[in-house]
């Protein structure tokens, strides 16, 4: 006689834990497209490379901030001498995501001499790391600056 009830309390019990979960996925959700919604449509977020080795980071989207960050750029030449750039991203986010990326080559007097146009996608696992690595076409490029967005 006391099996029923037992039984029927679990099954309540794991009926709401995934009520639960599904509330939060849909909470995180709806504060997403909220954020997206107050941040202008083209905002951008660049990583230029320096001549010093180092990288400038500058941050239009805060959103993306939350999410992924750069930790290092690496600069070389090819054997041909077009210049060769691998950036690192880390997912600081707890969620899965895709971020698009795309990359201009700067001149040395800091002029844009190459553009992609096209945006790569690139997808996120929590805490994972990725490369991302570009070349040149214009021996002309002396720096790297790598474009992110969140759309």
């Amino acid at each position: 006689m006391l099996v029923y009830p037992i039984l029927h309390m679990k099954k309540t019990a794991l009926f709401l834990l995934a009520g639960l979960l599904v509330g939060c996925t849909t909470l995180i959700k709806v504060a997403d497209k909220a954020e997206r919604a107050v941040t202008p449509a083209d905002a951008e977020n660049f990583f230029t490379t320096q001549a010093n080795g180092s990288f400038k980071s500058e941050i239009n989207d805060s959103r993306i901030a939350r999410k992924i960050e750069v930790t290092a750029a690496r600069k070389s030449k090819t054997a041909n001498g077009f210049l060769e750039v691998q950036f690192d991203l880390r997912s600081v986010s707890y969620m899965s995501q895709t971020v698009k990326v795309a990359c201009e080559f700067l001149g040395a007097d800091g002029a844009v001499v190459e553009r992609q146009e096209s945006w790569t996608n690139l997808p996120f696992q929590p805490s994972a790391m990725q490369t991302f690595t570009v070349m040149a076409l214009d021996a002309r490029a002396v720096e790297c600056r790598l474009r992110l967005i969140d759309r």
